[in-house]
């Protein structure tokens, strides 16, 4: 499995080949991989996940952390209600934008 993805993926931002050994799996569930995936050429690192079906492997290719990973795997999916909340949340806020970045959202 691991040849087969390191020999189709590139480094999003050199765009280097992998190898084998810069790709380390952090988990599986099912038939979907997830890998730390790391450049040597420019040190970039991001997750890759996988997705292996009886035809090949399906990629894709994230630009999450794998820390970043680690704290989103088990939330639940982003629903409706989360987006509309959002929505408000900017639609009203008065500051500037670049401020609420670094802001989580207000419990409610």
């Amino acid at each position: 499995m691991i040849r087969e993805i390191v020999a189709r993926v590139r480094c999003a931002v050199c765009r280097h080949h992998f190898r084998a050994s810069d790709v380390q799996i952090l988990g599986r569930r099912g038939n979907a991989w997830a890998m730390r995936v790391a450049c040597p050429m420019c040190r970039t690192q991001a997750l890759l996940f996988a997705v292996l079906t009886e035809r090949a492997a399906q990629t894709i290719y994230s630009d999450l952390t794998p820390d970043e990973w680690g704290r989103f795997k088990d939330r639940p999916p982003i629903s409706l209600d989360d987006v509309i909340a959002f929505h408000e949340y900017i639609r009203a806020y008065e500051g500037d934008f670049s401020e609420i970045l670094d802001e989580p959202l207000p419990d409610e």
